[in-house]
Parts: C-alpha cells; structure tokens; sequence
C-alpha cells in the first residue's frame, strides 16, 4: 500500500471514529438549519428553495422541512414573487440575520480555541497544508474537467 493510500485511510479513520464528538456540531448543523441561515446570510437577498436546495446540494424535500422549522422558529419567511406569481422567495428575517451572527460567531471561536491549542507553527503548517491539499483538488477537477 502507498503513503497517500494509508494516509487516505487514515484519515477515514479518524473522521469516522471522531464523527460523534469533536466534529459533530461542524457535521450536523441542526440537519440543514444552520447551513441554509448561513447561506441566506451570505446570499444578502431573497432566493428560492430551488436556488437553496441546489447550491447547499440538498434534496427539494429536506430543504422544505428545514424551510418549515426556520418559519415556525421565525428566522424565514416565504412570499410570492412580485414578478412571478408561481415562484417562492425566501427572505431572512432579523431574528434569522441574529441567529446566523450568532452560529458564525460560535464557530469562529471554537476554531481559534482549536488554533490556540495547536500553537502558532502547527497552525501555520496546517493551513499551508490545506492550502496546498486544496490547489491539488482543484487541478484534480480541472483535469478531469478536461478530460470529459
């Protein structure tokens, strides 16, 4: 076996063995309500669930459930386009705006807690490694890309 084939199984390994405790609130994320109140954030317009279902990779039917909990939470609401009756905007209100500042906040400071821990030169070489982990993604897919 090669080094990149036991480290990908190294990784595995420590993903699936830690996926209940150090990464569970990165992973499940109130199974989508916490992604979508982000996205929506981010986005800084009305969107469709289509729109929200496609770009977080979501099933139409999961993001209707997440939709329908942050309505009755009171966090979205949903509204007829003006322009076109058949379609559905969803809008975040101020109490979701709050509820996203707060969830970005959380997760920025249990990330520098992390960092803390790790110490200044760990933290450097990790992030050098994702860095550089990423740019070979990327040149993976454009490759593939190319080759279709």
């Amino acid at each position: 076996m090669s080094f990149a084939e036991e480290a990908e199984q190294e990784l595995i390994r420590l993903m699936v063995e830690n996926r209940n405790s150090a990464f569970s609130k990165f992973e499940k994320s109130n199974q989508g309500e916490n992604i979508v109140i982000k996205f929506l954030y981010r986005h800084g317009k009305p969107t469709s669930p289509k729109h929200l279902a496609e770009s977080l990779n979501l099933s139409s039917a999961r993001i209707a459930v997440v939709l329908g909990s942050l309505e009755k939470k009171g966090q979205i609401v949903r509204n007829m386009d003006p322009n076109d009756r058949r379609r559905i905007n969803v809008t975040l209100t101020e109490c979701g705006k709050e509820a996203a500042k707060r969830e970005k906040k959380q997760m920025r400071d249990k990330i520098v807690q992390i960092f803390k821990l790790m110490g200044e030169e760990d933290t450097k070489q990790f992030l050098e490694l994702i860095a550089k982990f990423v740019d070979y993604a990327q040149k993976i897919s454009l490759k593939e890309e190319g080759d279709q």
